[in-house]
Formats: C-alpha cells, sequence, structure tokens
C-alpha cells in the first residue's frame, strides 16, 4: 500500500470550511455552561484562520506538513527495513497512525520554527537596543565635546587678558631686573 505517498493539497476553500466548522463547534454561544474555555478556543481558531489566509504563511506550514509527512515516510521505511533485516513480519501499515505520526511530527516542527522564531525576534530586539544605546552614547559624547569646546570659547577672553597681564608683567620685571643690572658694582 503506498497510501500514505498521497498528497493532500490544502486549499483556501478547506480551510474556510474547517473554520467553519470549529467556529461553530466552539463558539461561546454554543457553549454557555463552559463560556471561558469557548472563547479562549475560539480565539485560537479564528487566530489560525487569520494565519492561514496570509499565502505567505500558508505556503510555510505546507512546507512543514510535507517535510513531516517525508520524515514520518522515511521512518517506516526504516522500520520496515529493520524487520526485514530480523525476519519478522511487518505489521499492517494504519492511516489513522500515519496520520496521527503526521500531526505529531508537524507539532514539533511548528514547535521548534516558533522557538526559532522568538530567539530571533530576541537577537533582533536585542541589537536595536544596542545600537540605541551605542548611537546615544555617540550623542552623549558628542555633545560632551561640543559643550567643552563652548565652554572653551566662552573662557577665551578670560584667558587672553591672563596672558597679556602675565607678559606685562614679565616685561616689568624685565625691564627692571635689566636696570639693576646695568649698575655698576663697586
Amino acid at each position: 500500500k503506498q497510501w500514505y505517498q498521497r498528497r493532500v493539497a490544502i486549499t483556501a476553500g478547506e480551510i474556510k470550511k474547517q473554520f467553519r466548522r470549529l467556529s461553530i463547534l466552539l463558539h461561546p454561544d454554543k457553549n454557555p455552561s463552559d463560556r471561558e474555555r469557548a472563547t479562549n478556543a475560539f480565539e485560537v481558531v479564528n487566530k489560525a484562520n487569520k494565519l492561514l489566509k496570509e499565502e505567505e504563511t500558508l505556503e510555510k506550514f505546507k512546507v512543514i506538513i510535507s517535510d513531516a509527512r517525508n520524515r514520518v515516510m522515511r521512518m517506516i521505511e526504516e522500520k520496515r527495513r529493520e524487520a526485514k533485516n530480523k525476519g519478522v513480519s511487518c505489521p499492517e501499515d494504519d492511516p489513522a497512525k500515519f496520520s496521527h505520526l503526521v500531526n505529531v511530527m508537524a507539532s514539533k516542527q511548528l514547535a521548534d520554527y516558533e522557538i526559532r522564531k522568538t530567539d530571533k525576534d530576541k537577537k533582533e530586539q536585542a541589537e536595536k537596543k544596542r545600537a540605541s544605546d551605542e548611537a546615544e552614547t555617540e550623542a552623549k559624547r558628542l555633545k560632551k565635546i561640543e559643550d567643552e569646546k563652548k565652554k572653551w570659547e566662552e573662557t577665551r577672553e578670560e584667558r587672553v587678558t591672563t596672558w597679556k597681564d602675565f607678559q606685562n608683567k614679565g616685561k616689568k620685571e624685565k625691564s627692571t631686573d635689566c636696570d639693576s643690572a646695568l649698575i655698576p658694582l663697586l
């Protein structure tokens, strides 16, 4: 039997049909006895429907399901080879078990995908924060340099006056020193 190689095409119509079936089944108005759980389940189904309406997301899910199906087929073929090598007869394949294995494998892959996506988002946020902090630090450094330049320019007149006073004081002392140096010592 090669029933497990059958490809199931997921169409927009099938998605819409399943959404309607599940939404009727899980709608809070249809489950008044357990309204809270029904509301949560309905929100999950609604979110899944919105995600699957996006072509890009739908294609990702199709790839994941196809990959899961291929992995399960390889596992089954490997078990058949092992059974054949051991001389044991291989039990009859069960379509329900195959479908369950595909669902389990796809769920694991989706969980791994979500973990990788979350990690990627965290890394991107950390990188943005680092870049923001770096830009802020650079802005502070440039502001400090600008403030120092401004302060330097503000004190320019005082420095120039102090320097001129120093030079004038030095000239007066030199001229008096020079006069005393010219007086002959007897």
